[in-house]
């Protein structure tokens, strides 16, 4: 099974809104509902389970109101290693078998055919755990803030592992693609977001 596992616990202090971060609308709409509606249209994934926690209460009842096919996890929002520890935890009780792919709740723009091509890439490497990773001069073009860079790459938020709580052999996938860079974490990304955006959704 390839479970697309939606990462919406965090407290997303840094963008300054009264909003839980999920919950902050890109034209309107709520960022979680880009992330998820590209999920869903994914011809590879066969679950999609959203991962809540005390931090975004609002963004749980807003999930429960929709029609659409996923299930809610609800873990402690400590952190998110904490968090992925007890995702791989609970997945690992099912099946050691099964893919997870992990996707932050504020990566509007990733594409399904951008989900579907990264699945395709992991399913024909050799190794356990893939990560996504983007050139750092895609964020300094768009004058984006980044927290980590390494080797000259920022972690994207896009990530698959097995489904078993052990270290794994990664192999790493570097996209130079504009949409995996806009991760919503500051009101300027924000104000970037809006920007580019009739050039991803039209």
């Amino acid at each position: 099974m390839i479970y697309a596992i939606l990462m919406a616990g965090g407290m997303g202090t840094r963008l300054k809104v009264p909003d839980e971060k999920p919950l902050f609308k890109l034209h309107d709409k709520p960022l979680i509902k880009y992330v998820l509606d590209n999920l869903s249209s994914s011809k590879l994934i066969d679950k999609i389970i959203i991962a809540v926690s005390p931090n975004t209460c609002k963004t749980t009842e807003y999930l429960q109101s929709l029609n659409m096919d996923f299930e809610i996890l609800n873990t402690s929002g400590k952190d998110y290693l904490e968090d992925l520890s007890y995702i791989l935890d609970y997945f690992e009780k099912k099946s050691k078998n099964n893919t997870l792919l992990f996707i932050n709740a504020d990566l509007p723009f990733i594409s399904t055919k951008t989900i579907d091509y990264v699945l395709d890439y992991y399913f024909k490497s050799d190794k356990d755990a893939l990560s996504v990773v983007v050139p750092v001069e895609i964020f300094k073009n768009l004058g984006l803030d980044y927290s980590y860079e390494f080797n000259g790459c920022v972690p994207s938020g896009l990530n698959i592992l097995r489904s078993e709580n052990i270290i794994q052999n990664e192999t790493q996938l570097i996209l130079k693609k504009v949409e995996l860079a806009l991760n919503i974490n500051t009101l300027f990304d924000s104000e970037i977001a809006e920007k580019l955006y009739y050039e991803y959704y039209l």
